[in-house]
């Protein structure tokens, strides 16, 4: 049997390029901090805000230069708190509503929704922030990357901690969110921990909440001429079709002694090959797009090629990164794995057989 650290669903998933990993590691939940009180209400002209009281912090995320040209820039103290990526800061004495740039957090009523604002909630009180507002969404509220007193970028925060998803929809380009979402689930944490999530847009829509879209632009794309806003970026999406008459591959088996080399771990695969949705020219989602799969440890014997686009397993369409989170769980006393993938456009059928 494959050794026990090694589930061998998950196993048979990084070699597909998903790389769930969180779904075979123990799942590293933050620990719970104390309450804490609400983030006061800042008057007009407020005094030198009162020490932060003593709390267990979020780990530290790696903040770098704003990605983005801020469209203006001030500092306050939040004075309300609805949501852990929504809030009022007040701006001068007006109070402004923000939403965090890049994330989704659970809505009030979803698991880890209390934790979340937790975690903000301790990040702001007694400290002003700093706002660098980049646009408006469709419902007027500006959307803008919020930075705590110590540094810390907010929506890494949160994201690292595991406590928001990715805005794929409105921040498909920020690659430092997707490499911090990758990592949070191959650990496991807090929502990831959950074997089946609800993203918060799938929540709202279920309870007839507003959807909310915006759009940013990056300072290089700002400043560059015309022309060259239809050059394609590195990481877009591929665009492919299905074409002609499924090919078979043939049927593979998984060694039962087989188990990733020492120095490569499932973390380390994740960020290395971040996966990519790839869509047809009509932007209907066909499968995942997995760059370089045959540096992936045994790929090429189980026969990947690069270039393969997984469309499916079991007959479960791939269509989500995430999604592969709620398929292991369903895949865990699976012995075959039936795998589709687009090879230049043609489908083909691999067979993977697990001890």
């Amino acid at each position: 049997m494959m050794k026990s650290f090694l589930h061998r669903a998950v196993f048979v998933m990084i070699v597909l390029g998903a790389l769930c990993a969180g779904t075979a590691l123990p799942a590293f939940a933050a620990p719970a901090a104390p309450p804490v009180p609400p983030p006061p209400v800042a008057p007009a002209a407020a005094a030198a805000p009162a020490p932060a009281p003593a709390v267990p912090a979020a780990p530290a995320a790696a903040v770098q230069e704003p990605t983005f040209t801020p469209t203006e820039s001030w500092s306050g103290a939040v004075t309300q708190l609805q949501s852990a990526d929504r809030m009022t800061v007040d701006h001068g004495g007006t109070a402004t509503d923000i939403r965090l740039y890049g994330v989704d957090a659970p809505e009030p009523g979803q698991p880890h929704a209390d934790e979340a604002k937790k975690i903000v909630t301790t990040g702001v009180t007694g400290q002003a922030v700093k706002v660098d507002v980049l646009t408006k969404d469709n419902l007027g509220v500006a959307v803008a990357i919020v930075t705590l007193s110590d540094g810390r970028n907010l929506s890494h925060t949160l994201l690292e901690a595991g406590l928001a998803w990715w805005d794929l929809a409105n921040a498909p380009s920020d690659r430092d969110l997707k490499k911090l979402h990758a990592l949070a689930i191959a650990g496991g944490k807090n929502i990831w921990a959950d074997p089946a999530p609800l993203a918060p847009w799938d929540f709202r829509s279920s309870h007839g909440g507003e959807q909310f879209k915006y759009s940013v632009k990056a300072k290089e794309e700002a400043a560059a001429p015309v022309e060259k806003k239809e050059e394609p970026k590195k990481d877009e999406p591929k665009k492919v079709s299905a074409k002609g008459n499924e090919v078979y591959v043939g049927t593979f088996t998984v060694p039962a002694d087989i188990k990733l080399p020492k120095d490569v771990t499932p973390e380390s695969l994740l960020v290395q090959h971040m996966p990519s949705i790839a869509k047809d020219a009509s932007g209907k989602p066909i499968g995942m797009a997995i760059p370089n799969i045959s540096g992936i440890p045994f790929a090429t014997q189980f026969g990947f090629k690069d270039g393969d686009i997984i469309s499916q397993v079991n007959g479960m369409p791939v269509q989500d990164p995430a999604q592969i989170m709620s398929m292991a769980p369903q895949f865990k006393n699976v012995k075959q794995f039936n795998v589709q993938v687009l090879r230049g456009g043609q489908p083909a059928n691999i067979t993977i057989n697990v001890p």
